[in-house]
Order: structure tokens, then sequence, then C-alpha cells
């Protein structure tokens, strides 16, 4: 499936718009979320000119030059102003008025604007954007915040002091251009409220009215603190009051109280009224054309789907009248035919059109599958077989008596004459696939193997994808010893069929067994291609590699598979025993103390284990093991043999040769035996004296207590550490172990009772992973086992702190704070 990409910049994403793209569109295009946008320019692009016509001194000339730019923000108060942003009216918005606003946002985030109107038209703008519906709930609080913030003060005019007179109404700003003589007629926006005080900015003519040089009222009086007094003369109402008697005395508003500059105002606002009124009419035309033809095309759309529907159905229900028809002729073909048939009743005819619906199904019908039908005879069966095809019949008989004859030429044990009757068949029916497997088979018997290696070959190269005849040639190939080639086989026919991995892995073992490494390494890794988890693929490929000499390889593999399934008895034990190679015994005990764990009964790591005590000076517990092994298996000739020699080990010859008897009575010639007998052999006439431990080892991974034991025994403190204990630590120490095989040992020193051997193995842990909050809490428990119980608290701290729902550290640090309470009190 090909992934989607964003309709804007084309990066791949699920959705229409990427996270970057719909970020823009919230951020500077806020406007693009109306639903109701229109498409079409500006509402200035139709009220303002293109070109001004100025006059120049000379009114024979007339020079045209395009106007300046206006700036963004003139732009956008106009526009608020047309639009009525303002107000509580809705708006119709075109995509061109979005361009100018959402410049006019972005100048205003950049620098906030400082003009009195714009300022005013920002806050409108902000307002308008906070009240629509369509506006995301935190953009349009947003929105409000910065039109509260933005929002010019409102100033209360002060009452003047003085007001000789007043206008009888407030007349509109007037723009610039409109002081100037135009070929066209220019619109500019009427604010809704106009005042008198925006009459400054205009540049008026001098010669029609001087302006006196006093200073012009200030567009924004400031509201003083303290109402003024009371002058003689009557308040002025608000509202439209009657012009006053003027005063003597020129004053600023002299300027503007022209007769004819007033009706040109006039004029010019009724015009500009005028515009925009034909604007939003347009506006409003527009968008009533645009949602009456959506409408239509709605409309449309229905009414070809509605079509297209009646269209399909029409050909579904041709088809399937079709198809009834066709078979409804085929049905009665079939019927037409039996019915010559002689001896065909209407019963036995419907029975056989209904099994066999056309004449196709019909002629692939064997006698068999005629004579399962009810009431089909052999002899009616025959007599079909015989009107659909004279000469298969007979070619079908041949065939089934060649076969019958075949089988019972096997059966009496004459295969070359069961040969000749398949070859026959095969020279009349040569596509037979089963005919080719028995004439293998019947080769086979015969010892001739590249005979039967060929007829495989021929059923491959007419299916390449025959699972029984690429496994069959396989095992003929490894019978023949071609090793490359049967391995390649091997492993195509386990690809055909994963089913053969248990087969296989049986001739990869052969493979290892019979001294060709080489050849079994590939086929076990091709078993755990396909079963990732067999133990026999793993202990096999293991095995291999440390007969390969690659003991690495070998504990990688062990380790791998120890990280998928801790609790697999015998890989534990091959890796106790790639560890005692290494000479690293301590660690190898400790591994065959895992797999015993697991499995009691396995015979092999009491074994091993009985021996590494043996061969270190502790026959006491090496009996323990070779006893433990003759109680459930007394048929292991190591386990009586074993016991004998740790028997003469510690001087007890009856219990020895009690032991090594019974031992010769299951194989006196097995090596084991031998070994005992020189054992006994050698012993003196009076039995040497065994030192016993000062306090019998009942737990038998608790190694670091007789060793607590041999030191109690050496009286002289100036003596060194012996070299037993020396290599036992030497052999203990994890060189490459994991966090978790080390976590693992210390459970199992904690669990024999051993907890000094517990924290050495959890302060190595936490020197590999300082950050492991199991390594604290098993540091905690064997502390508080060797009661340290402050220094487990530290520990239970140091856990909580890493993973505060640490359940077990939390149970533990409560038991050993109440220990330290009661000891406090006490």
């Amino acid at each position: 499936m090909l992934p989607s990409r964003c309709a804007r910049c084309g990066a791949v994403s699920r959705d229409f718009l990427c996270g970057p793209c719909l970020d823009f569109l919230v951020a500077d295009r806020p406007l693009w979320l109306n639903p109701g946008l229109l498409p079409g320019p500006s509402l200035l692009d139709l009220t303002a000119a293109n070109e001004v016509a100025i006059v120049g001194a000379d009114l024979s000339e007339i020079e045209w030059h395009r106007p300046a730019r206006e700036p963004s923000s003139t732009k956008a108060v106009r526009l608020v102003r047309l639009l009525r942003l303002d107000s509580d009216e809705s708006a119709v918005v075109s995509v061109g008025d979005a361009e100018v606003l959402h410049t006019f946002l972005r100048d205003a985030r950049r620098s906030s604007p400082s003009k009195l109107d714009e300022r005013t038209a920002l806050a409108a703008l902000c307002r308008y954007l906070q009240s629509r519906e369509w506006m995301p709930p935190h953009l349009a609080s947003q929105y409000g915040l910065r039109a509260k913030v933005i929002e010019p003060p409102r100033a209360v005019e002060p009452k003047p002091e003085v007001a000789p007179r007043e206008p009888p109404e407030a007349l509109p700003p007037i723009e610039p251009s409109l002081l100037e003589v135009s070929m066209e007629p220019v619109v500019p926006e009427v604010p809704s409220e106009p005042a008198l005080d925006e009459l400054e900015d205009l540049d008026l003519p001098e010669e029609d009215v001087p302006l006196p040089s006093a200073q012009p009222v200030p567009p924004n009086p400031v509201p003083r603190p303290e109402p003024p007094l009371p002058l003689p003369q009557p308040e002025p109402i608000p509202g439209p009051v009657p012009e006053p008697e003027p005063e003597p005395g020129p004053g600023p508003e002299d300027a503007f109280v022209d007769p004819s500059q007033r009706a040109e105002l006039e004029e010019t606002r009724r015009a500009l009224e005028k515009e925009r009124a034909d604007a939003e009419a347009f506006v409003r035309s527009r968008t009533q054309d645009l949602l009456s033809k959506e409408e239509l095309l709605f409309a449309r759309e229905r009414a070809i789907e509605s079509k297209e529907e009646a269209v399909e159905a029409h050909a579904r229900a041709a088809t399937e009248r079709l198809a009834e028809l066709e078979k409804d002729s085929a049905r009665r073909e079939v019927l037409r035919f039996l019915g010559a048939i002689p001896g065909m009743s209407a019963s036995q005819a419907d029975v056989i059109a209904t099994a066999f619906p056309d004449i196709a199904s019909l002629t692939a019908a064997d006698e068999k599958a005629l004579t399962q039908c009810k009431g089909v005879t052999d002899a009616l069966a025959r007599a079909i077989r015989l009107e659909l095809a004279p000469g298969e019949l007979e070619d079908e008989r041949r065939s089934s008596r060649l076969r019958e004859e075949a089988q019972a030429f096997v059966e009496e044990g004459d295969y070359d004459a069961a040969l000749e009757c398949y070859d026959r068949l095969l020279r009349a029916r040569p596509e037979e696939t089963s005919v080719w497997f028995d004439r293998a088979e019947l080769l086979v018997l015969l010892d001739r193997p590249e005979e039967a290696l060929q007829c495989y070959t021929r059923i491959l190269d007419v299916d390449r994808g025959n699972r029984q005849a690429s496994y069959e040639r396989a095992n003929l190939l490894f019978g023949l010893g071609r090793l490359s080639v049967a391995v390649d086989a091997l492993r195509e026919a386990l690809r055909l069929d994963p089913s053969k991995s248990r087969d296989v892995v049986q001739k990869a073992e052969q493979l290892r067994r019979d001294g060709h490494p080489n050849e079994a390494v590939p086929l076990f890794r091709a078993i755990l291609e396909i079963a990732p988890d067999d133990p026999r693929a793993i202990l096999g490929l293991g095995d291999t590699y440390i007969d390969l000499g690659d003991a690495d390889a070998a504990e990688a593999q062990f380790t791998r598979a120890l990280g998928k399934d801790p609790q697999n008895a015998p890989i534990l034990f091959r890796k106790g025993e790639l560890l005692e190679r290494k000479g690293r015994w301590g660690a190898a005990i400790q591994y065959y103390n895992r797999a015993i764990a697991l499995r009691w009964n396995y015979p092999e790591p009491w074994l091993v284990k009985g021996e590494i005590l043996l061969n270190h000076d502790r026959p006491t517990e090496a009996l323990e093991c070779f006893e433990k092994v003759a109680s459930f298996e007394p048929q292991r000739i190591e386990a009586w043999a074993g016991a004998a020699r740790a028997h003469a080990a510690m001087g007890q010859r009856d219990e020895a040769e009690e032991a090594l008897a019974k031992g010769a009575r299951l194989g006196a010639d097995h090596p084991a035996v031998r070994a005992a007998r020189e054992a006994i052999a050698q012993m003196a006439g009076t039995a040497p004296t065994v030192s016993e431990p000062l306090e019998p080892i009942t737990d038998l991974p608790s190694l670091a207590k007789a060793f607590e034991a041999i030191e109690e025994e050496l009286d002289s403190p100036v003596s060194s550490v012996p070299a037993d204990f020396q290599s036992f630590v030497e052999s203990i120490e994890p060189e490459k172990e994991d966090t978790h095989v080390l976590l693992q040992l210390a459970e199992l020193a904690i669990e024999g009772g051993d907890p000094r051997m517990g924290l050495l193995r959890y302060e190595q842990a936490i020197e590999r992973d300082p950050r492991s909050a199991d390594a604290w809490t098993g540091k905690g428990v064997a502390l508080q086992q060797l009661e340290r119980f402050r220094d487990a608290l530290e520990a239970y701290d140091r856990a909580l702190a890493l993973k505060p729902d640490h359940e077990l550290a939390r149970k533990w640090r409560e038991t050993c704070a109440r220990h330290v309470q009661s000891e406090a009190d006490g």
C-alpha cells in the first residue's frame, strides 16, 4: 500500500495535512478554517481604481500615473470597515479578503500597530475571529485575549469649557485621493462612526480655505480627571442640535464650515454608500449562485449514483439469469446423454446429473466415482464410461490390473517382477506421479538407489513443490554419502515442509556424531530459521560449535537460548560444561544446581557435579551426588563407580568395595568401573583419616559454608589461603556473565542458605548495572540475612529510589524497619 502524502508540501502523512502544515495553517492562515470562504478577489479590488488621472499645470496634457501602493495596514483598516467586522453581523469573506487580513495579522504579530485606527481594526478582527463557531476553542480564547490587550482605551469626551458652536452633524474623514481630479471615481472607505477630529489628516488646497495659524484640535482628547465647571450658556444636549450663532474671531473649526465643501462630502458619502451596497449585493448574488450550483451538482451526483446502482443491479440480474440458463442447459445435456444409456432409469439419471452437472465433470469421473451414486451398479457405471470414452475404459482396466499384479508380486517378495509391471504402467501413463513413487520404493528395496534418485528427480522436474519427493530425494542423497548435496536438499525439503524439522534434526545430529560438523552447522541453522525455539537444534548447534573448537560461539548460542528460555535444564547443563572446560568449575556448579532445581531427576548434572567435587577433594558432597543418581536411576554404572571412588577417597574400603560390586555387575569393563577399581587398589592397609568439616553441609549449593569451615581449620594466622579455595574463587569469577545471570546465581545462593555468596553475586551485578533495582533489593535481602539491618535498609532505599513501585523491596524494607525499631525500643 502506497503511503499517503500531505496535500500542501507532499510529505508522507496519514492525514490530509501533515503536522507542520497544520500548524502553519492554524498560526498564519486562520481564515482558511472558514468553510464558507468564497473564491474571488478582495472587495478592495472591486471598489478601488487601478489608475488615477492627475491634472498637471497644463490642462491640454494629461499624464497617467499608477498610484503608490497603500500599506497593508491601511488596506486592512478599510476592509474591516467595508466588511463591518466590528459589528455583530455575519460578514461574507472572499479568498482575496482573507489574504489582506492575513498580511495585516502577520505584520501586527511582528510589531504592534501604533496608530489608533490600526489598533481598532486589529481588535475588531480578533473579536471577529473569536466569535466564529468554526474557530477552535483554544485559538478563539487567544484571539479574545489579544483583542482585550490591543484594543485602545475609549476616551470619554469631557464637556467643553467654551463651546461657541457645534456643527449640526459630524463629517466623515476624507481620503486624500478624493481631493484630486480623477478620470475614474475612486471609492474610499467610510467608517461607521466618523468624527470631526479625524479631518486633520486632510490635505485641503490653501486657495479654497485658508487655514488659521491656531493649534489644531488634537485627534484624541484626553478626559480630564474632574468635570469642568458649568458655563452660563445653556448646555448642549447630545445628538444633532441647531448650529449656534458664530462668535467673532477665527477658530480651528472654521476651516471646515464651507457649504460647498460640505455638500461635496455628502455627495461622496452617498456614493460610497451606494458602492458598498452594490458590492454587498454582488457578493450576495454570487454566493446564492454558487450555492444553487452546488445544490444542482449534488442533485445530479445523487441521480447519477442512483442510475449506476440501477444499471449494476440490472447487470447482476442478467448475469444470474444467464448462469441459471447455462446451468440448466448443461444439466439437460447430461440428462439427454444419460437417457441414451440402456437400463438407465429417471431416478438414477437425476442422481448422476445432480452429482455431475455437466459433461466435463461426468467425463472426468471414473467407475468408482459413478458407483458412489445411489442406485448406480458396476455394470451401469461401466456402460456410462464405455459411452463416454471407449478407449480410456480399457486403459483404466489395464492400469488397475497392472497395479494389482505389482502389489501381488511385492507381497510375494518378487521385486523384479513388480518393477516390470510398474515399467509397463509408466510406458502407458507416464504422467502418473504415484507410479513413480512406487517404482522408486521398489528400486530402494532392490538396492538400486541411483535409479530411485532418478525417479524422484523426474517427479521434481514435473512438480518442483512436491514435498514428499524432495524429502525422499534428500534421504537418498544422505544415505549415498553425498553430504553437500544432501544438506542442500534437506534444507529445500525443510523449506517446503517445515513439519519435517524433527526428522531433519535427527539427520543433523547424525552428521555431528559421524564427524561431519561442517555439514551439520548449516543444517542446524536452517532448522533454527524455521523453528527458533527448537531445544534440540539449539543444543545440537552448540555441541557442533564445541566439536569445531569454537567455545565462544557455543557459549553465545547457549546464552542466547537461556535469554529466551531460562528454565531449560539441558541448556543450563551444556553451559555448565562449557564453563568447566574453561576451568571455571565453581560457576559450572552453579549452572548444574540450576539444572537440578528444574529437573531433580536429571542424572547428567548430578554426575558431573559429583566428579568435580571428587576431583577437588570434596568426597562427602560428591558421594551425596552419586547416591542421588543411584536412587532414581539404579542401572547407571557411573553412579555406582563414582560412589565407590568417593568411599575410597574417604577411606571407607568396605563401602567402596560394595558399591564397586554393584557397578561391576552392570558392566565390568566400563571405564568408570575400572577407574573405581584402581582407586580402591591404591588404598593403603590403613585408611587415611579424612578431615571432616566442622559442621555438616546439608545444602548442596552452600559452598561458602564449607569454605568457612576449611578456613577455621587453619590455626596458624600466617598461613596463606589454600590452593583449592583460591582455585575455586578464580573459577567462579564471572568474567563475561550478564546481569540477569548474576542475579540468578545470587538467588540460587540465597535459596541454598548461603547469603555471603549471594551478597557477592549481587554486588557484582550492581557493578555491572548500578541502576538495577532487583540487584539492590537482593543485596538488602542478603544483608538482612547476615543481620546487617541498617545496611539492608540503605539497599532497600536505593532500590525504591530507582523503582518506587518495587513491591518486593517495599515489603522487605517494612520487615527490616520493624526489626530495627524493635531493637531500638528494646
